[in-house]
């Protein structure tokens, strides 16, 4: 019997708004239940405008969940340069579905701006019918939009995947998007969304086991350290505290759904029970009818309280911000810091900038006192006055009817880090180099001037002294700044970058897992030049962790197809160049030096692309 044919989508769409009844299977379900969901709410296919957020409402929305969203930078940075690679854009967006952030291919941010796709836009499914951010957000689950699977008619130009974030104790955080042009969206995309939202949210999960003790369930042994394995965090008593996904579904909790949860009530014993017989160890546990595998880890060691710098060597940050590092470069910075010189970081985009200035405040006595981060390329030229210096009420269209105390006054107390500070407006330069000599800020608007006290971190993958030459930056303030200028090398020249590599897996968790470098992947990441360096590096390591198995050695086969092109190019110039140099050194003798490298005459002219004399 063949089967029927699937109807065509405009067809699908004509039926459903005629109030015709469907084929079975016509739609994937979330598309049908989001499409019943929006002729419920009154919804046209026409579609709707809606206003834009002003700029002071955005920053406010951005406040409300920044205490997500900062943590999320390192991985949002990794797919958003997969995202751009490919022609496509990320977009992040809150709880409520209102568009937050977004970047990615300037053609198709270009497409999405026509499409009202950009921050301050609402995109839940009220506002915009069904679309990946709404319908995640809807449904708590991941989805894929597809062109007129779209509710609204304009918007059927877009394909997009999305997949909702949730927090340690189930609440719905916001969501994570990739959008693009139908043929461009495929399952690496939605692989990259899935290993980047596993990223972040076991990061809120590693920040709430800091507090109690963490019980990891299983019911094969050898899964214990896997993301598969059911995370729970209770604190002393045995209360609850926070949980994974997996860790929710086992209490039969839903997400946005906490509700009190008790270690005695879940597993029939006392936490100091199971503490009694094991100790912090592995054992079993029964959960209704299950027995399952168990660890349970105990609270890390109180953080140390600030007190003022040792002497002698300073305490060394995560080895990620330290591999390969010249001697002495940490050890120096951090004494200019304590010295309150201003610390200028030069090196190529990827390199670890942020990661130093973040080793160093944590190093220093102000390791308990703020730490404010700012990246002067990534703020609009328009707000990046009223980011930095705070603002008063009303003091521009748009402002916040609180106003603002700015990210200098944030710092106030411990160490502000300018990442970019090369591309910071000419117009600012005067009033930042004001501030640092007079250690007091006056906010847009007016008002009293504030005293400030805070350390200074600088970094920037610009030529400083030739921008000064070129007029793109004040001579004065690059003579504030440039004390002591510290460079970081590009990762290519900071010796063996595979053992770098294994060292970031194990920080990222692999040890526990079994998860290594195979020694032929190994061996082409030594060989690549790494254009994105420590960056590129780490968000490729985490992308392949989040997909391997258990006791996987990771080979050249996991890379993506792309990489393992561009490795392989390169591998093969390397060694064309190490060829042409050894016939130099054999003065053109070809007959001298093929027998140098063991090759024929014939092998030695085709791999130079000449022809045999």
């Amino acid at each position: 019997m063949k089967p029927t044919a699937r109807l065509p989508l405009d067809e699908i769409r004509r039926r459903f708004f005629a109030g015709q009844p469907l084929p079975g299977q016509a739609l994937p379900l979330s598309i049908l239940h989001s499409w019943q969901r929006c002729q419920g709410l009154g919804l046209s296919a026409g579609g709707r405008g809606g206003d834009r957020l002003t700029d002071g409402e955005l920053r406010d929305r951005r406040d409300a969940s920044a205490d997500w969203l900062e943590p999320a930078r390192p991985a949002l940075a990794g797919l958003y340069e997969q995202a751009a690679a490919g022609g496509l854009a990320l977009v992040v967006a809150d709880r409520r579905g209102l568009v937050l952030d977004q970047a990615g291919d300037i053609g198709f941010l270009d497409k999405a701006e026509r499409l009202a796709l950009t921050p301050g836009m609402d995109w839940s499914e009220a506002a915009r019918g069904t679309n990946a951010i709404g319908t995640a957000l809807a449904a708590a689950d991941s989805v894929l939009v597809r062109g007129a699977e779209h509710y609204l008619e304009r918007n059927r130009t877009l394909s997009c995947a999305a997949s909702p974030l949730f927090g340690p104790q189930g609440q719905l955080l916001g969501v994570l998007d990739i959008s693009g042009p139908g043929r461009k969206l495929g399952d690496a995309q939605r692989l990259a969304l899935q290993a980047a939202r596993a990223q972040i949210e076991a990061r809120q999960l590693e920040e709430a086991a800091r507090h109690g003790w963490r019980l990891t369930l299983h019911a094969d042994p050898r899964w214990l350290d896997s993301l598969a394995a059911s995370q729970l965090v209770f604190d002393g008593d045995g209360r609850l505290l926070a949980a994974n996904r997996a860790g929710l579904a086992l209490c039969g909790l839903e997400p946005d759904a906490w509700q009190p949860r008790h270690f005695a009530a879940l597993f029939g014993q006392s936490l100091e029970h199971w503490l009694d017989r094991h100790g912090p160890a592995a054992g079993l546990l029964a959960l209704g009818h299950h027995r399952l595998s168990a660890r349970l880890r105990p609270p890390p060691l109180p953080l140390p309280k600030p007190s003022a710098p040792a002497t002698g060597t300073p305490r060394a940050p995560a080895p990620l911000a330290l591999d390969g590092l010249p001697d002495g470069l940490f050890s120096t910075a951090l004494k200019l810091l304590e010295a309150d010189i201003p610390v200028l970081i030069l090196g190529e985009t990827g390199t670890g900038k942020d990661r130093l200035a973040r080793a160093l405040h944590a190093a220093g006595s102000r390791r308990g006192a703020p730490f404010a981060a700012i990246n002067c390329a990534a703020i609009p030229e328009g707000l990046i006055e009223a980011e930095l210096f705070g603002y008063q009420p009303g003091a521009y269209t748009g402002a916040s009817r609180q106003g603002s105390k700015g990210r200098l006054r944030e710092a106030d107390g411990g160490v502000l880090f300018l990442d970019e500070i090369g591309d910071m407006p000419l117009s600012l330069q005067a009033r930042l180099l004001r501030v640092l000599q007079e250690r007091e800020v006056t906010p847009l608007g007016g008002g009293p001037a504030r005293r400030l006290d805070i350390r200074l971190i600088c970094a920037t993958h610009r030529d400083l002294r030739a921008r000064v030459d070129d007029g793109g930056f004040r001579a004065d303030l690059y003579y504030r700044l440039c004390h002591y200028p510290l460079s970081l090398p590009p990762l290519r020249e900071r010796g063996d970058i595979a053992a770098i590599a294994q060292t970031m897996l194990d920080g990222m968790g692999a040890a526990r897992r079994g998860v290594s470098l195979a020694p032929e992947l190994a061996r082409a990441i030594r060989g690549y030049r790494w254009p994105g360096n420590l960056r590129e590096l780490s968000n490729l390591l985490a992308t392949l962790l989040a997909l391997a198995d258990d006791g996987a050695a990771l080979g050249v086969e996991h890379l993506p197809a792309a990489l393992r092109e561009d490795m392989a190019a390169q591998g093969h110039a390397v060694e064309d160049s190490a060829i042409a140099d050894l016939l130099r050194r054999c003065g053109g003798n070809a007959s001298a030096a093929a027998r140098a490298l063991g090759i024929s005459r014939s092998t030695l002219y085709r791999r130079l692309g000449k022809t045999p004399r």
